[in-house]
């Protein structure tokens, strides 16, 4: 049986493995220092936005197809309730302030509607924190993120939810192939830096998550 031994090491060989490996520690190091850096940037251009939005969330009472179509009338009659109110809006803090306060409000609204579709689902309405994928409104795609919202709840919450932006409006029954309102576009010019209102018409790469499949490649986590 041969034992091992550093000895019986070429020196060459082991010179090029150790400079290999200081090579590659140093490349990982290197790039997970660009995810926290690149991470930070993206947490902060998030927090500017959400900071300038209030985000409208609504979560059907289950995934059958009379349940989703509920879905849709109550979201039409909250937005039609807060449009009538919105011209007065010069903030997104305004708007979920008069949300906030007429949860009550805005929770017998969605209760008409649901009355009025022949069901008879509790429903609540608040203002709060939510967690939103990457959406695109019209010309502009919003980050993904935490965004303060108007949540409403119908009945047990369990189907798929729906989502949009109150302020300043950018609720469509088709976000995709909508044309955003020059209002809202005005508003978000002069509430947002240049640079951030740039990047929600043409959104950067998410780099950062490429980077960390690399790493996963390398480093697989099993």
């Amino acid at each position: 049986m041969n034992n091992f031994s550093f000895s019986h090491t070429n020196p060459k060989i082991l010179r090029l493995g150790i400079i290999a490996g200081i090579l590659t520690a140093s490349l990982c190091l290197a790039a997970l220092i660009w995810i926290l850096v690149a991470g930070m940037i993206e947490a902060s251009y998030v927090s500017r936005v959400a900071d300038q939005v209030l985000r409208f969330h609504v979560i059907a009472n289950s995934d059958s197809p009379a349940d989703q179509a509920l879905k849709l009338e109550v979201r039409d009659a909250l937005i039609a309730y807060m449009a009538d109110n919105g011209e007065s809006f010069d903030s997104a803090d305004e708007a979920a302030a008069f949300a906030e306060e007429h949860c009550g409000e805005l929770a017998e609204v969605a209760a008409d509607a649901i009355r009025r579709a022949g069901q008879n689902y509790p429903v609540t309405a608040c203002v709060t924190w939510c967690s939103f994928p990457d959406k695109t409104y019209g010309e502009l795609t919003f980050p993904a993120g935490f965004y303060r919202a108007l949540q409403v709840k119908i009945g047990a919450a369990e189907g798929q939810n729906w989502w949009c932006i109150l302020y300043p409006l950018l609720c469509f029954t088709d976000e995709g192939t909508a044309s955003i309102p020059e209002q809202s576009q005005e508003k978000l010019r002069d509430t947002l830096d240049e640079k951030d209102y740039e990047r929600l018409e043409n959104p950067r790469p998410q780099l950062r998550f490429k980077l960390l499949e690399w790493l996963q490649d390398i480093f697989p986590l099993q």
